[in-house]
């Protein structure tokens, strides 16, 4: 019997916005054994179940033009990473209710990741660099690999400062500006609180195509500051919140919660925390588990696209 090769660097690769492996946890099995996930956008009140082989799956999306053939895949190289400790980091929960320090870790890169990955976020940067403060914004987003003072002074002098200020804006140009750009929030958010609110029973937590609500998320230039909020639904059980100790803002009781600890969310977070995650930018809502219709859903997303908080 002949083996299937198999070609670990294709020339037309599937690369998924949402990674399987996290949309996984919100989908199910259907009598075919396919993958599958229930979605609802805010033009139609019917549910409609997608491939999770298929769904958010782009040829080459994150690919990065280079002479230096590592660098073709290095998004994708570092999202592989990242989906192989996401289980990792739903059993420490699990089994000890609090998150190791290499869990820890890997779930901070895991948000920066997925920001960087979506749609608004890639709209919101390709905004940027076709406007006039783009070299202001490549500065800022790149100073915490300046060495000092010196160094980030002469940034712009430097041929990969160069590349991404002159070079036509294509998806590979955007490519490498996400590279740092994750870079820059996942510096940033290392350095925030982390609570973890669990689902009460079957109020399980939903998700979306742009996973991390990001509330007060842009200040000045500054992109996550110490009034950023920041919640993802880590699975249909857990919610990742995130917020600075030093806010002058300390009316979210969410910021009286232990750190690291899992707490069972009351009937009032479960309806705000949910309408969070309806209200943020984002193409689909994703319900964990099978469904086919939900109006109520429907409901929901489009009284809460009313009140929507921008994110930038």
């Amino acid at each position: 019997m002949q083996r299937k090769k198999i070609i670990l660097n294709p020339v037309h690769q599937n690369q998924h916005k949402i990674p399987q492996v996290y949309l996984r946890k919100f989908g199910y099995r259907d009598t075919n054994n396919q993958w599958m996930v229930s979605v609802i956008n805010l033009d139609n009140p019917y549910k409609r179940t997608e491939s999770i082989k298929r769904f958010t799956a782009e040829i080459n999306k994150f690919d990065i033009k280079s002479d230096q053939p590592s660098m073709l895949r290095l998004f994708e190289t570092h999202n592989g990473l990242l989906e192989s400790q996401y289980h990792n980091i739903l059993t420490d929960l699990n089994n000890n209710g609090t998150l190791s320090d290499k869990s820890y870790t890997y779930l901070i890169q895991l948000i920066a990741n997925l920001m960087a990955r979506s749609d608004f976020w890639r709209n919101q940067i390709f905004d940027v660099m076709n406007s006039s403060g783009k070299e202001i914004f490549l500065q800022f987003i790149m100073q915490h690999i300046c060495q000092g003072i010196d160094d980030l002074k002469t940034l712009k002098e430097k041929p990969f400062f160069r590349v991404l200020a002159d070079n036509p804006l294509d998806d590979g140009v955007i490519n490498r500006v996400l590279i740092y750009f994750q870079n820059y929030i996942k510096e940033r958010i290392q350095h925030f609180e982390i609570a973890i609110i669990q689902s009460q029973g079957k109020k399980h937590w939903w998700t979306s195509t742009n996973p991390v609500a990001v509330i007060n998320g842009v200040k000045g230039i500054e992109i996550l500051h110490k009034e950023s909020e920041l919640y993802f639904p880590l699975s249909p059980q857990y919610l990742i919140y995130l917020h600075h100790r030093n806010s002058d803002d300390q009316s979210n009781d969410l910021r009286k919660l232990n750190t690291n600890q899992i707490h069972l969310a009351t009937d009032k977070e479960n309806t705000d925390l949910q309408n969070i995650i309806l209200a943020n930018h984002t193409d689909y809502v994703i319900v964990s588990g099978e469904h086919i219709y939900n109006r109520e859903l429907y409901n929901r997303k489009h009284q809460s696209s009313k009140g929507r908080k921008n994110s930038v």
